[in-house]
């Protein structure tokens, strides 16, 4: 017999879990198919290092021949590449689980999105100086098309920048979100 007499005879129901946000799905999709273009981007990138490409004398690459010529732009393209593919790995594995709707999913999307903000701003200011500070040199005072493209490269590689950061800002802003947090919470008996 139940010593309390006032509990009902019905077991209780158990309590649901709360629904999956769609946000877990958005951005556990946009995480794997970010996190495998990034993949092939380091596959195509590291392909300068490893490969010797036909060159042109006629048409210099000023990209290429800076990576010849300084080994501390060259360096710090190969680490690059190297936590790139880094970062697109645990991106990956971050969209895997928050499809699963694992906590560690989101400790992951916040990780690479923490990482993706340094990495940005850390690129944007290796290039201008020793991509966009020299060429702006190279062509001050000239005219034409040289100085039109050397101006088209400095607000492309800006905008590009910023471009950069939208995604990993965008993706901390919704991984912290109340209603996220509380999906991946554990739960009791769980």
């Amino acid at each position: 017999m139940d010593p309390n007499p006032y509990r009902s005879p019905i077991a209780p129901a158990a309590a649901s879990p709360p629904s999956r946000p769609a946000s877990l799905i958005v951005f556990g999709i946009l995480n794997i198919l970010f996190g495998v273009l990034g993949l092939c981007g380091t596959a195509a990138s590291s392909a300068m290092f490893f490969m010797t490409l036909p060159r042109d004398p006629a048409m210099p690459n000023p990209m290429l021949d800076l990576l010849d010529s300084n080994p501390t732009f060259r360096l710090f393209m190969q680490v690059t590449i190297v936590l790139g593919g880094v970062a697109s790995l645990v991106l990956l594995a971050a969209g895997i689980g928050l499809l699963l709707t694992k906590a560690w999913g989101r400790t992951l999307s916040v990780g690479y999105a923490w990482y993706a903000i340094v990495s940005a701003i850390v690129g944007t200011i290796v290039q201008w100086i020793y991509v966009v500070q020299p060429m702006l040199a190279a062509v001050k005072g000239a005219e034409g098309p040289a100085a039109m493209g050397a101006m088209g490269g400095v607000v492309g590689g800006l905008l590009g920048g910023l471009f950069a950061l939208a995604y990993p800002i965008v993706l901390l802003v919704f991984m912290n979100r109340a209603v996220v947090r509380a999906a991946l919470a554990p739960r009791d008996g769980a």
